[in-house]
């Protein structure tokens, strides 16, 4: 391995750390925050929505920030034919990777890949943690009002 593949590594495992340390803090925000379950069990459940996708947003931005920072590194790899990528470029990319599992029209050249893998991994990891939240809260209105 080079070392801008090391480098990226390296900052792929500190981000995926994280979000995880980040989505839990969230996770717990929001069952703190949200009404309380029995006094407004449908408010709970989409107050529960709405939070969750600012809480993704929010680890969308740290996933750009951090490829951001890595990029400016020299060697360490290009988005695509962007000359010059926007913020928007790498929210694009991160959002993308976050959500698809990396599949996104902008294909990153060099050991910039192996964040872009890394989120992915990321993002799976976290989206299937908000759906068992969510459910789970779901589940438990469900059965109360049965």
């Amino acid at each position: 391995m080079t070392e801008s593949q090391i480098l990226v590594l390296a900052g792929g495992a500190v981000l995926l750390g994280v979000l995880g340390a980040f989505h839990m803090s969230g996770l717990r925000l929001i069952g703190w925050c949200t009404p309380r379950r029995q006094d407004h069990p449908h408010l709970s459940v989409i107050a529960t929505f709405w939070s969750l996708g600012l809480l993704h947003l929010a680890e969308i931005a740290l996933g750009a920030l951090m490829l951001w920072l890595l990029l400016l590194i020299p060697g360490t790899g290009s988005l695509g034919a962007a000359a010059e990528p926007t913020p928007a470029d790498y929210l694009y990319v991160a959002g993308s990777s976050f959500v698809t599992l990396g599949y996104a029209q902008v294909n990153a050249h060099g050991a910039i890949r192996l964040l872009i893998m890394l989120l992915s991994l990321g993002g799976f990891m976290v989206l299937t943690w908000s759906a068992t939240f969510i459910y789970s809260m779901w589940g438990e209105i469900f059965r109360e009002e049965s």
